[in-house]
Order: structure tokens, then C-alpha cells, then sequence
């Protein structure tokens, strides 16, 4: 489980990179994904080096790979440039949303979803919540610009997670962990079968009101 803070700190960028996109990408994939035969999907918003780790994570086709992007462009000088890495993936240009509505009627399970489109926390849970009854046991789910809140050492604002990694944090389902010295800062999310997970004490530091405090004394 990744270290959640309890007391709010000053945030400090310029931290150093340690793993890329795709190292944590393929460590994630190869830790918690296995083929066994059944339909085995991953799907990610964004394209770039995180496509080419899910190509080759996807081993010689045996996963299906959907890159979501709204950039046509990027999207053909990334299969130009990779020289036929990518030839696994499907790419579907247009609004990510729309995107994902598609693939989420095509797919009853994804195993791994990676959210690293537009820079809003909002659109960012958007993309979530449509994908959220394709994500089951077993699914991993991975934040590009998001930390664990009061996390202090970052490689970039983390705005695409500040709604979805607390909302994670608060599931009893989902074993959160950072990962602020990876990507651009970045979290990852495991979800399980059973309800262990939650931490009943946990606050985003960022909206500690002491409300605990408060009600008690009320209720004196």
C-alpha cells in the first residue's frame, strides 16, 4: 500500500524521474496481469511511449490494446516511428469519452486501464466512471499526474487525480499505491474482490476540517 500522508506539506517539484511511463506500465502489467486464455484487454487515453509499452506488454497480440487519442496526427507518427510496434493496437480518434463508451460495450472486463488524456481532474474521473463497471477483480487501473495527497516530492502538478485518487482511496476495493517518482508522477490502483482496503482514518489533507473533533464535542 502506498503511504498515505496525514498532515499537509508543501509540495517540492523537480524531484528525479526514476522509472518511465512505460517501465512502470510493463512492471504493472507483468506483476498483476496473466494470460490464461480468456479475452485479455488494455486500454489507455493519450497515446505516446505508454502505447508502446502496452504493444509489447500485450505479447505478440495476446491481449487486444486500444489507444484513445483526439489527435489523428500523433497517433500516425507514433505507428510511423515505432516501426510496426504498435501494429496490435487499435486506435480510436476522437473525444476519449465517446471512446471509451465504445469499448466498454465491446468488453465485459478491462485489465488494464491507463488515464492520461486531458489535463482535468474532472474529465479524468469522467473517463473513470464510464469505464468503472469494466473494471473488476483483478483490473489495474494507472493515473499519469496524480499522487497520494500530501505526497511532497513530484515531477509535475498531479491535477489529473485530484477528484479520482481520493475517491480510490475511499473504496474499501481498490489497494492504491504511489508512484511520485515515476511518469510525470503517477498511481496506481489494484482492485480486489474483497472489502480490505480502505483506511476508515484517512483525510485528503488538503479538506481536514477536525469534524471528528467537532462532532465529539457536540455530542458531549
Amino acid at each position: 500500500m502506498g503511504i498515505l500522508h496525514k498532515a499537509k506539506r508543501k509540495l517540492l517539484f523537480g524531484a528525479r524521474q526514476k522509472a518511465s511511463h512505460g517501465q512502470l506500465i510493463q512492471e504493472l502489467i507483468g506483476r498483476n496481469i496473466h494470460f490464461s486464455g480468456k479475452e485479455t484487454v488494455f486500454v489507455e487515453t493519450g497515446c505516446g511511449v505508454s502505447t508502446v509499452a502496452l504493444a509489447r506488454s500485450a505479447e505478440n497480440g495476446r491481449a487486444i490494446v486500444y489507444s484513445c487519442d483526439i489527435n489523428s496526427e500523433k497517433a500516425d507518427e507514433l505507428k510511423t516511428l515505432s516501426e510496426g510496434v504498435v501494429d496490435y493496437v487499435q486506435f480510436l480518434i476522437g473525444s476519449s469519452l465517446d471512446s471509451l463508451k465504445e469499448i466498454s460495450m465491446r468488453h465485459r472486463k478491462v485489465d488494464f486501464l491507463f488515464l492520461d488524456s486531458a489535463a482535468s481532474a474532472m474529465y479524468t474521473f469522467q473517463e473513470f466512471q464510464i469505464m468503472e463497471k469494466s473494471l473488476q477483480p483483478g483490473s489495474v487501473l494507472l493515473v499519469d499526474n496524480a499522487a497520494i495527497p500530501g505526497e511532497t516530492r513530484l515531477l509535475s502538478p498531479v491535477r489529473k487525480g485530484k477528484i479520482l485518487v481520493p475517491y480510490l482511496l475511499a473504496s474499501p476495493f481498490w489497494e492504491v499505491t504511489g508512484y511520485p517518482e515515476a511518469g510525470d508522477s503517477m498511481v496506481a490502483a489494484l482492485l480486489h474482490d474483497s472489502p480490505d482496503y480502505a483506511d476508515p482514518q484517512y483525510e485528503d489533507p488538503d479538506y481536514i476540517d477536525n469534524w471528528r473533533t467537532l462532532f465529539r464535542k457536540e455530542l458531549d
